[in-house]
């Protein structure tokens, strides 16, 4: 009965230390804590007016912890660190991670730019999205370009557009610059000029 005892010992100690110290391997499919995503919307000086957010000269910024930095106008690029703007919850940065994956973003093998991303510049009939992802320890960027009268790619219009809803940007108005004219009715000073002959 004793050896019966010691050999059970052995065996459940045995299969403790060899089920124990083995490290769980990784889920590839679950959502990864340090998430930053980056994009920089580049206009040129001859690209025509258009009202659209996300047609804009604009950078946003998500850090992992949801901190959400926004910034727009024509004095922005790809070296501006803005503002802070909101703060998202960690289920809405996990839902971006979703829709990033579902559009193709999330694999860095198909990034398509290697080079620095902040000496992107946009030509002068040109619009430029710059958009970076960083996962743990890996980063990697996407550039596309199109024509300032032209329309994006699908999966970029879609990713630019979520991060500008996220930052609370909003359409421009068209006459904007335009001065406001508040009609006060007739001349209060008609009875003073001399009669129309």
């Amino acid at each position: 009965m004793k050896i019966a005892r010691a050999f059970l010992f052995t065996l459940l100690a045995a299969t403790a230390m060899t089920t124990g110290c083995a490290a769980p391997s990784p889920d590839p499919l679950a959502t990864p804590l340090e998430l930053t995503f980056d994009v920089t919307i580049l206009k040129g000086e001859k690209v025509p007016f258009r009202t659209q957010a996300w047609l804009q000269p604009g950078k946003m910024i998500l850090f992992p912890d949801g901190t959400l930095l926004a910034d727009f106008g024509p004095s922005v690029n790809t070296r501006v660190r803005p503002g802070v703007a909101r703060v998202l919850y960690q289920r809405q940065v996990f839902e971006m991670w979703d829709v990033a994956k579902k559009l193709g973003f999330a694999d860095p093998a198909l990034s398509n730019y290697s080079a620095n991303p902040y000496l992107v510049e946009a030509q002068p009939n040109e619009i430029v999205y710059v958009m970076t992802f960083a996962q743990n320890n890996d980063r990697w960027t996407f550039v596309n370009r199109f024509e300032g009268t032209g329309e994006p790619d699908p999966a970029s219009e879609v990713w630019v557009k979520i991060m500008t809803q996220a930052a609370f940007a909003t359409d421009l108005v068209v006459d904007a610059d335009l001065p406001i004219r508040y009609d006060f009715g007739p001349d209060p000073y008609a009875w003073f000029k001399p009669p129309v002959k």
